[in-house]
């Protein structure tokens, strides 16, 4: 990973942190989801009309790749609201960033996907994976792997199954839209190309939130609350949303392996645990400093 890979991952780290806290004091349900989404999809919708990379133009598994995408998506956004719902974010988010970490690597491995990961990056990532799983107590006498199979943890689990199949369909995705530009002669920078197809993903995922959103009586209702209120706080968090997982895409250009993105973007966690602390009054307690420490040691493994 080179250093300006990891200063994007970073940057976008503490995005990612930030309209999580403000999705959680939000308490609102898919509406708010679908609203981050159109975010993306508005300032996006420009590079359309400046690209050289056409959407219908695509190889077919482009789109397959896409289908995928919205299925994680979903996946992702109904265990993330209902996670919220439930459980503190300084509990809840810390488990739902560490678990896609071996999850992606077991996948890039038995699939093949990228360079091999070493066996240094494979010991950072089980240390960062460690201590993210001791985050979530208050003492360490409360350590219990049965904490984890309680039915709050189950839509924690489908965050973590959604975070790790749209990373790998977006990063196979933008592999096939590199390799068919280069196929028809079409020359653009790295940063263009991801963000023209940040434009087609977020488009996609938009209108299927907003059908989502119009098929279900109290997500209607919950939409037309947030337009009646005129809160910012969708906006801010879409924002923040678009530009953390615009800023991961760009970074997928400058790693050998697309785990090495996910382990290193679990930097977020020390901005979620600050933000969860210090924004939404949640307690500090030792298991949660423990846990940073060995997360800062395994991201620092990781990238070596």
């Amino acid at each position: 990973m080179t250093p300006f890979a990891a200063f994007l991952i970073v940057l976008s780290a503490a995005l990612h942190a930030t309209w999580n806290m403000l999705v959680k004091k939000s308490r609102t349900g898919l509406a708010i989801y679908a609203t981050l989404c159109t975010v993306g999809a508005a300032w996006t919708f420009p590079v359309r009309f400046f690209t050289p990379l056409g959407f219908f133009s695509q190889p077919p598994a482009f789109y397959g790749w896409l289908a995928l995408m919205l299925v994680s998506e979903f996946s992702y956004a109904y265990g993330l609201l209902a996670s919220y719902r439930r459980l503190d974010m300084s509990v809840a988010y810390p488990v739902m960033r560490s678990l896609p970490i071996l999850m992606l690597a077991g996948l890039t491995t038995a699939f093949g996907f990228g360079k091999p990961l070493s066996p240094t990056a494979v010991t950072g990532m089980c240390i960062a994976f460690a201590g993210c799983l001791v985050l979530p107590f208050s003492t360490f006498s409360e350590f219990r792997l049965s904490r984890y199979f309680d039915k709050s943890f189950v839509f924690v689990f489908f965050v973590a199954l959604g975070t790790t199949g749209y990373t790998l369909c977006d990063s196979q995705a933008q592999k096939v839209l590199v390799e068919a530009a280069r196929a028809a002669g079409v020359e653009a920078p790295k940063a263009v190309l991801s963000v023209t197809y940040y434009s087609y993903r977020s488009l996609l995922l938009a209108a299927a939130m907003w059908i989502a959103v119009l098929c279900g009586r109290r997500s209607r209702a919950e939409a037309a609350s947030l337009f009646e209120n005129r809160s910012w706080t969708p906006l801010l968090a879409g924002c923040c949303s678009s530009m953390t997982y615009v800023l991961v895409l760009v970074a997928m250009h400058f790693v050998t392996n697309v785990a090495y993105v996910q382990a290193f973007r679990q930097a977020g966690l020390l901005f979620g645990l600050a933000e969860a602390v210090f924004v939404l009054k949640e307690r500090c307690t030792a298991p949660k400093l423990v846990g940073t420490a060995l997360i800062l040691t395994g991201l620092a493994l990781s990238t070596l």
